[in-house]
């Protein structure tokens, strides 16, 4: 290389463009200041209340220990925010995706146990590489393919098969897993008179302080009242001796660095469901997205996103944080 090319390259790395390219969450640093660091500290502490309880249920929804809903709530939000293009939306586990993981994993190995947990880490380095591809390679167009139509009739569905999921935990009874929505439902209708009245009572209980918390103050965070309200007496009164199912004792201390088992036999088994959640995930992420855009005023830089959203689930990946999407609701300090 000659002295002359090797000067043009070193004045394009150093320039302010390449780092922001490399580095997007440089410009709003500078501007960064104590009023913005209020809002949000405010909205950050907002989000965290309401994630840690929402993260852990749909840790078990996905098959998963409730200890790493807690892992994908910690890292992945700071990788996304910061190499992500919009101020507010917050990143962590998805009732979507969180049953999409069920229904991809449960087939190849019994849920929550060390086989199933290592599928759910190489899924979610599977969606970081698609995502890193999709953005670095400039094909985010590919959303523009995708109808708001179809994503919302996924919610819908995605919503009933929740419910129908949910419903065994919330009555105290077992029921056999199914592939489809009928038979779980008929599995759940004939086992109602073995229903334990103490867990019903708790999760009624919990329905109805979220439910008020709501009615009479929507920012409250009614999720973590409930949690509180209802753990309280059930530890001093040692209700979980009379059937009612707790959580139990968790690992202490934050996740550790583990490198997910790249077995090109389960990565071709796990390619076209990861090419699903991704897209799946993506689309959600989407539409939320330009609705706060649209308020914020902030130009959804598309490309960006699935950069931010393929590095978050990446390194999460190597953090046991599997939650191979984006949780969508408002946070941050508006510009």
């Amino acid at each position: 290389m000659s002295p002359v090319h090797e000067e043009v390259l070193l004045k394009e790395m150093s320039s302010p463009k390449w780092i922001n390219a490399l580095f997007p969450f440089v410009p709003w640093l500078k501007g960064y200041n104590r009023t913005k660091f209020r809002r949000d500290f405010g909205a950050g502490l907002t989000v965290a209340v309401v994630l840690i309880p929402q993260a852990m249920a749909y840790a078990m929804l996905a098959g998963l220990p409730p200890v790493y809903g807690l892992y994908a709530a910690v890292l992945a939000p700071i990788i996304a925010s910061m190499w992500g293009s919009l101020q507010q939306l917050s990143t962590g586990p998805i009732a979507i995706l969180s049953l999409l993981v069920l229904t991809t994993l449960s087939s190849l190995a019994e849920p929550g146990t060390a086989r199933y947990i290592e599928l759910a880490l190489l899924l979610a380095f599977m969606v970081g590489i698609l995502y890193l591809a999709i953005g670095i390679f400039r094909l985010g167009a590919v959303m523009s393919f995708i109808s708001h139509s179809t994503v919302r009739g996924f919610t819908s569905a995605a919503a009933l098969i929740i419910c129908a999921t949910q419903l065994p935990s919330l009555l105290g009874i077992s029921v056999h897993r199914h592939e489809y929505l009928f038979p779980m439902l008929y599995d759940i209708l004939t086992g109602l008179p073995a229903t334990h009245v103490p867990t019903l009572i708790v999760g009624l209980l919990a329905f109805a302080i979220i439910f008020v918390a709501k009615k009479y103050r929507a920012a409250f965070p009614g999720g973590l009242a409930a949690l509180i309200l209802t753990s309280i007496p059930l530890f001093i009164f040692e209700w979980h001796e009379r059937g009612i199912a707790v959580i139990g004792p968790t690992p202490a201390g934050l996740p550790h660095f583990q490198v997910p088992s790249l077995d090109f036999n389960t990565i071709g088994v796990l390619l076209g469901p990861a090419i699903v959640v991704a897209l799946v995930s993506f689309a959600e992420t989407y539409s939320v997205g330009k609705t706060i855009s649209t308020g914020t005023k902030q130009k959804v830089d598309v490309n960006q996103e699935f950069i931010g959203q393929g590095l978050a689930n990446l390194v999460g990946s190597f953090f046991q944080s599997s939650h191979a999407g984006r949780a969508a609701s408002f946070s941050g300090a508006v510009p």
